[in-house]
């Protein structure tokens, strides 16, 4: 039986539809207290980071301001336009590519000391996340992190979600050689669907 997933629209085509209130929404937490659980884990300053799905950039600007390089992937284009107009663009690089292939970025075989997958992962179909996994690692560089995080809840019509559970994701990741060093979900608030937070390392 499909799941509600399966008919839903594109989600790039979602994002450009609903921007604005994604925006408001997204900004309405500020990065400091969105990103708090990896702030012991980042690296050094500074380092080569890759934020994947990068929205409004507000993450993406919270790690160039603490020092570091960063390349922002973003495929919508009304979600990239907003980050513009909120000035994330002059020290941020960014480039339309999406997963699981990352196409753009792979090509130009940069590797990363830190990767940020946030609220993005769900848009991945089932069979599209071994070799998203596969990607991401291949762009760390040795010792680098690749943080995900994304709301497990159940896809609803119309919108742009798979089914996706935090233990099938980490699975997929220890099949592949990567190094757990945290997995935590969080219930926010009464009613919302538990956050899942996987951080991993590639091995030394």
């Amino acid at each position: 039986m499909p799941s509600y997933a399966d008919q839903a629209v594109d989600s790039i085509e979602w994002y450009n539809l609903h921007a604005e209130s994604v925006v408001e929404r997204h900004e309405s937490i500020r990065a400091a207290d969105a990103n708090a659980w990896l702030r012991k884990h980042l690296p050094s300053s500074p380092a080569r980071v890759l934020d994947v799905g990068a929205g409004s950039g507000r993450d993406a600007a919270w790690l160039s301001s603490l020092g570091h390089t960063v390349v922002a992937v973003e495929p919508s284009t009304r979600m990239a336009a907003y980050a513009r107009q909120l000035g994330r663009c002059w020290d941020i690089e960014w480039i339309d590519d999406r997963l699981p292939e990352l196409t753009k970025v792979s090509a130009r075989k940069s590797q990363f000391d830190f990767i940020l997958v946030n609220a993005m992962w769900m848009h991945l179909a089932p069979s599209e996340r071994a070799p998203a996994i596969a990607c991401l690692l291949g762009l760390l560089a040795s010792g680098g992190r690749l943080a995900i995080t994304f709301s497990q809840g159940t896809p609803q019509a119309n919108w742009p979600f798979f089914e996706c559970c935090g233990e099938d994701v980490l699975d997929i990741a220890l099949n592949q050689g990567a190094q757990l060093v945290k997995f935590r979900k969080r219930v926010p608030a009464a009613m919302s669907p538990p956050s899942v937070q996987i951080l991993l390392q590639h091995p030394n």
